[in-house]
């Protein structure tokens, strides 16, 4: 008794055991953490250093160059880029596609930071170091309005966070927008000159009551008692109640030589209005491995009861990610039911009730515990591993077939049901497990793939690979099981006849094999150059009701006009009826509540406009008028309305990076670049990221004229400084989050620029003199940013493509264009941008395909022992290009990302039907037939079964191609296209590569020899 029959004797056991599998699939079903979009590794970072008052080339050369040569040394970093602008320098720093342990090489970086740190000078506030870009994202964004006070929105907006971080599942809330809180100080200089009390006597005065000294502890009565001097300010009525002294020696109260108020931090970094109407935000950030509908139940449940207790302020909705992930999830599973019916109606219908039933029966038992099996190595339901379980019905059942139809045959020849079984699974374990191997290979490029994008798209390979393994056990094991189940033995009618058509497919391809492989060679050239007429497309949009538009003034650009223009552009939009709400987040990017938006922070140049329109195709209109309208309205503002996208994150589509040293060179390096552009059709948005300069008032300082004034260079910068920004005091801890406390003049920022020569500095005598004595102002215009790639400077210059454009016409265009340019000195680009992007995806996918061909040939050596017979098998490949290129073409699909995806996915079917032709071909040489008879038996024999798999994969991709989700139709086309075409030249192709390898006055080497 063989192992076979053993199975067929427990034959409870081994249904038992797959009922429990299903189980286990259904329970995994209902139970994963769900999410719509895969999250990717965090290879990408943003590291903030604020230099306060600083200008854009000082911190260059005090903060970023420093940072620069130790992050050089932290091997696992692709590259570093820096911008440098007042006040803060902005990098952003992305490991290397093959780091895999990201936390360590994220420690490294803080190390390398550490060390920068060292070197920066005094005044060099804390860095931030974001390593969450993608994975921490905001799946629900909510804003708090209703109020026209911004401590009073910050106020509600901190106790709502307090109450949803009580909530399951919440891993972290961030206010948005948040105002800020300060204390300020409005100190009068003529009454400073009139008293003796200088701003700077008046600070020092202060800090010496404000500091937070221990005072220890004394026995008393024996136990310890703790000292606790009032050492610090407690309230805003402790600092105006606190009394200063005089040169006169009279004390006198600071609220009567100065207003003292709480306010929002002066001058604002960054606003969010949400239709019109001020608002500070909340992000919501769930567990890494939550089920993000679940807690979007929650989380609405919570939002209920806490707008009644906050009323009349309101508790706005921006973005809610579970309604996505609910209907992304929601369309998946009805495309993958109706799959599931599709193939069943095909299996059926062609094979008979009994063997179609059967067939079918295998589906719902492989794909649940495929699921178990995803589930228990920690995998995610979402919207790519459903799809891949699409992709995988028609692969599935592959297996099933080929041993139930064994059977069957082995029944109709006399044999008992139990004798066919055992059968059928002792001959073919190992012609499917090659095949199968095969089939595994075709999907290790895609396993293997490096990167962001093979990071987004790893669930399909690891699901299909799942899927057809698990298939391959049930195919040995449970298929034999319910095949002496459920089969009968066929009548003579019911037996599958001879048919002259494929003995004619059969005798054309042997008896005319030149004619044959030349026609296939002319199909083949015809349908690469139709390659010409595919676009080219990285990745699609995405399927969202939601678009974002950014809005660039010049760099150097002062908030308020930013949001001056972004008001303007707001107020167009919610007047348009295709928009139901428009979100405005001025001096930052939106938070990430889609999981590939960029992070802009610290950007007073930068608005963006989060717009949720009342439909998914009112939205090339919408970013149509707001383009005109930006054109018409706003021409200082390059607004640039985007579509949200799929795949790993572009600033734009097409990027030329400009490096040199010299700014102006540099600049008219771009200006080359955008005319060039700005002459090709398609493009839109033309522009570059250098900006006009930034006004600076420079004093320079005579320090001959200071010292007679007993004044340094420190006392007049000071002088400045309190007059627009404040002089530092301390810090106010009455609240739970401390609050700086600022002396400045009661103008801020907002001075008059021409009184600025007389703004006064007190020497340590209490005298005050004006700087106009001790210096002379002039005004330069200096950079307002500088952007640097791995320590050379750096100017991007980017463009939109108008839709329907592909990116790859417009590059190939644009190259020549660019090869002729007269270049500027020292100057020299390269491609960012959606190039950028493809030419890394397709390098880590290819990079793998050796790898892939090194197992294929492995499986396929191991079952013929013959390199001819593998020669043949590896030429039905370009086969697939017959259908894939002109198939992209007659359904309008581009080709990118996910049509590479679909074809590699279609090279283990096509290989395995020129197999399964070759395994009966073999079979009747053994026999002793002639290699023509044998070719057109395999053709007669072989044809059903291959028809069949062709016709149950076409079948389950089919929901995928007709699907209203622009991800899916570009691989589930390629596919079905090419499964087609590759077919039915494989019945042609494969006997005429046999006869013309294997001559009829030869003897074709049968498997056990080497050929």
């Amino acid at each position: 008794m063989n192992v076979f029959e053993l199975l067929l004797d427990r034959r409870r056991v081994v249904l038992t055991m797959a009922s429990i599998a299903v189980f286990l699939g259904v329970v995994s079903w209902l139970t994963m953490p769900t999410q719509e979009d895969p999250k990717l590794p965090d290879r990408n970072g943003i590291l903030v250093v604020p230099f306060p008052g600083a200008d854009a080339e000082t911190i260059e050369r005090l903060v970023v160059e420093p940072l620069e040569e130790q992050l050089a040394q932290v091997s696992e970093l692709f590259y570093v880029e820096s911008t440098s602008r007042t006040d803060a320098a902005v990098l952003r720093l992305e490991l290397r596609d093959e780091v895999t342990d990201v936390d360590a090489a994220w420690d490294d970086v803080e190390e390398a930071i550490d060390d920068a740190r060292a070197e920066f000078p005094d005044g060099v506030g804390d860095e931030e170091l974001d390593t969450g870009l993608i994975s921490e994202q905001e799946a629900i964004v909510l804003a708090v309005t209703g109020s026209l006070d911004p401590l009073e929105l910050l106020r509600v907006a901190r106790e709502v966070r307090t109450d949803l971080l009580r909530l399951d599942g919440v891993a972290e809330v961030r206010l948005l927008a948040d105002p800020g809180e300060q204390v300020t100080i409005e100190y009068d200089d003529a009454l400073a000159r009139r008293l003796a009390l200088p701003p700077e006597q008046l600070v020092a005065q202060l800090r010496g009551r404000n500091a937070t000294v221990p005072a220890g502890s004394v026995r008393l009565g024996g136990r310890a008692a703790t000292l606790a001097p009032r050492s610090e300010l407690d309230s805003l009525q402790d600092l105006e109640r606190s009394a200063l002294t005089l040169s006169s020696g009279a004390a006198i109260p600071l609220g009567d030589l100065a207003r003292v108020r709480l306010g929002p931090a002066e001058p604002a970094s960054e606003l969010l209005r949400v239709d019109g109407e001020r608002a500070v935000g909340l992000g919501v950030v769930p567990d890494a491995r939550l089920d993000v509908i679940g807690l979007g139940h929650r989380v609405r449940a919570e939002l209920d009861r806490l707008r009644a207790e906050h009323a009349p302020l309101v508790l706005r909705e921006l973005s809610f990610q579970p309604d996505h992930v609910t209907q992304r999830l929601d369309g998946l599973t009805r495309s993958l039911m109706l799959g599931i019916g599709i193939v069943a109606l095909v299996l059926v219908s062609t094979m008979g009730f009994r063997l179609g039933l059967l067939v079918t029966a295998v589906v719902p038992l492989v794909g649940l515990s495929s699921v178990a099996l995803y589930a228990l190595g920690g995998g995610v339901l979402q919207q790519l591993s459903v799809a891949a379980l699409i992709v995988a019905l028609g692969l599935l059942v592959d297996n099933a077939i080929v041993v139930a139809e064994a059977t069957q045959q082995h029944l109709d020849a006399g044999l008992s049901r139990r004798e066919a079984a055992a059968k059928a699974a002792r001959e073919l374990v190992t012609p499917l497990a090659t095949a199968t191997g095969t089939t595994l290979a075709a999907f290790v490029p895609m396993l293997l793939s490096r990167g962001a994008t093979g990071d987004f798209t790893r669930a399909i390979p690891i699901v299909v690979m799942l899927t057809l393994t698990v298939s391959y056990v049930f195919a040995i094991l449970v298929t034999p099981v319910l095949s002496e189940m459920v089969l009968r033995r066929r009548t003579k009618e019911g037996e599958v006849r001879e048919s002259r058509l494929l003995r004619g497919i059969g005798r054309f391809g042997a008896g005319r094999p030149k004619t044959v492989v030349v026609l296939a060679m002319l199909l083949i050239g015809v349908a690469i150059a139709m390659a010409a007429h595919v676009e080219a497309s990285f990745f699609p949009p995405a399927d969202r009701n939601q678009l974002v538009v950014e809005v660039f003034l010049p760099e150097g650009a002062h908030l308020d006009e930013t949001d001056a223009a972004a008001r303007r552009l707001e107020r167009h939009l919610q007047s348009d009826a295709r928009v139901a709400m428009v979100a405005s987040f001025v001096g930052r990017a939106a938070p990430s509540f889609y999981y590939n938006l960029p992070n802009r922070p610290r950007s007073p140049h930068f608005a963006h406009l989060l717009v949720v329109t009342k439909g998914l195709d009112v939205i090339p209109a919408v970013m149509d008028d707001a383009r005109r309208f930006a054109h018409a309205e706003l021409p200082e503002a390059e607004v640039i309305p985007r579509a949200l996208e799929q795949g790993p994150p572009l600033d734009a589509p097409l990027e030329i990076r400009l490096f040199g040293e010299d700014l102006e060179a540099l600049r008219a390096g771009a200006l080359v670049v955008m005319g060039e552009l700005r002459e090709l059709d398609g493009t839109l948005n033309v522009r570059h990221d250098q900006g006009n300069g930034r006004a600076t008032v420079v004093f320079d300082i005579d320090d001959a004229a200071a010292a007679r004034h007993d004044l340094d260079r420190a006392a007049v910068a000071r002088a400045l400084l309190k007059q627009t920004r404040g002089l530092l005091v301390g810090q106010l801890r009455s609240e739970d989050d401390p609050i700086p406390i600022l002396v400045r003049s009661a103008a801020g920022e907002s001075l008059d620029p021409d009184r600025l020569p007389v703004v006064e500095a007190a020497t340590r005598s209490a005298r005050f003199v004006p700087v106009r004595e001790v210096s002379t102002p002039s005004l330069e215009w200096r950079p307002a940013a500088i952007h640097r790639r791995d320590q050379e400077r750096m100017v991007t210059v980017s463009a939109q493509l108008a839709e329907g454009v592909a990116y790859s016409k417009v590059v190939s265009a644009l190259e020549p264009r660019l090869e002729r340019a007269d270049w500027p000195k020292g100057v020299r680009w390269e491609h960012g941008g959606a190039v950028e992007g493809a030419g890394k995806a397709n390098t880590a996918i290819l990079a793998s395909g050796p790898l892939a061909a090194g197992l294929l040939l492995f499986f396929l050596l191991l079952d013929f022992n013959s390199f001819r017979r593998v020669m043949i098998i590896f030429a039905t490949v370009p086969l697939a290009a017959v259908g894939v290129i002109p198939g992209l073409v007659l359904a309008d699909q581009p080709f990118g990302f996910m049509s590479l995806l679909g074809v590699f996915a279609l090279l283990g079917i096509v290989v395995n039907n020129a197999i399964v032709l070759l395994s009966v071909v073999d079979a009747r040489l053994k026999e002793g037939a002639s290699v023509h008879d044998a070719l057109t038996a395999a053709v007669q024999v072989r044809t059903r079964p291959i028809l069949l798999t062709t016709a149950t994969t076409v079948a389950g991709l089919l929901p995928l191609a007709l699907s209203s989700s622009s991800l899916w139709p570009p691989m589930a086309f390629a596919m079905i296209a090419g499964l087609l075409a590759s077919t039915l030249l494989t019945l042609f192709v494969v006997p005429a590569l046999f006869a013309l390898a294997f001559p009829e006055r030869t003897t074709a080497p049968l498997p056990s020899g080497a050929a």
